[in-house]
């Protein structure tokens, strides 16, 4: 069976990085703002791509089925009841309603230009097209994967790219077949180039509260991905940011997220400090004051918390003993 992102225990894969299994990533209240997707007119697709930071970027969930890839940037995926440390080349498919968005490291670039291209598409679409063409039944069981969200790597994320660049190139029948081509690459990618990011029993949870909640939250979101190698970034801070007092905050974070503002900025923060161990020759002494930690000895401590692991431990695990 191809591999649970959230059960890999440590290592992560050079191409795929995750943080542990841990009970924060469970039980969350994973709400978030609904998203109404209109397609063209002419088409049952919707194709679209932006830059980061962009104002259609929120913590959010719709009931299309979405194929996204991300062109440029490391960053911080969250999914469901999870966090998954994302690069340039992830490709994913997240089944209808499953709440999701992505935070880019702002550390090195003060933006993105081009970093999301996705396509989406209603459900019973796919649905009334194997009901029409049999042949087509293996979309059923791709659909049932979606819900536990799927990320590709290897050669089948570089594949499920060109398609979806493709996409954006033509339009009517071509486009389609594009699409078809897509749901192809992601069907049959070989076990070792597919990942579930999300546990079996994973449920979407996708009532609001409050009606400006998850407003705040997106705002607090923004904030912390501008802020998160800063040293000041703490909750009174966010929460003056979003018109709120310190305790009505965390209150509304700990609701919506599941985990306590603490705890998110602190995996946000060991989820960069992967990304540098792995990709970036930065020497292992000025990583914690990168990742917003002016003490060395609390950072390696909250990083082996969280990954089970030392800094040099890690990089030597991931980069062939470099």
């Amino acid at each position: 069976m191809p591999r649970d992102s959230q059960r890999l225990a440590g290592v992560p894969s050079r191409y795929y990085g995750v943080l542990p299994d841990s009970d924060a990533f469970r039980g969350r209240r994973d709400s978030g703002e609904i998203e109404l997707v209109v397609p063209p007119a002419d088409s049952v697709i919707h194709w679209n791509q932006h830059g980061y930071p962009d104002p259609s970027i929120r913590w959010h969930h719709h009931e299309d089925i979405e194929f996204h890839l991300i062109r440029e940037g490391p960053g911080t995926m969250l999914v469901g009841d999870a966090m998954v440390p994302f690069s340039a080349g992830q490709v994913t498919m997240i089944g209808s309603n499953v709440p999701h968005m992505w935070l880019s490291n702002l550390n090195t670039a003060r933006e993105f230009p081009d970093r999301d291209v996705y396509c989406q598409v209603r459900p019973e679409v796919l649905e009334r097209l194997v009901s029409a063409i049999p042949d087509a039944r293996a979309i059923v069981t791709l659909m049932k994967r979606s819900m536990r969200v799927i990320s590709l790597t290897g050669e089948a994320a570089a594949e499920a790219a060109r398609w979806l660049e493709a996409m954006g190139r033509h339009a009517g029948l071509r486009q389609f077949t594009d699409f078809m081509e897509l749901m192809q690459t992601f069907a049959a990618a070989p076990e070792s180039e597919w990942h579930s990011l999300l546990l079996h029993d994973y449920e979407p949870e996708t009532e609001t509260g409050a009606p400006d909640g998850d407003e705040r939250i997106n705002r607090a979101l923004d904030f912390v991905a501008l802020h998160l190698t800063d040293g000041t970034l703490t909750l009174e801070v966010t929460a003056r940011y979003v018109g709120m007092s310190p305790t009505s905050f965390s209150r509304l974070f700990s609701r919506i997220s599941g985990r306590t503002f603490s705890d998110f900025v602190r995996r946000m923060r060991v989820s960069l400090a992967c990304q540098l161990l792995v990709t970036d020759n930065v020497a292992l002494a000025d990583i914690p004051a990168q990742c917003g930690y002016d003490n060395r000895s609390n950072f390696n401590r909250r990083f082996r918390q969280e990954t089970g692991m030392a800094p040099s431990e890690y990089r030597r695990a991931h980069r062939g003993g470099v």
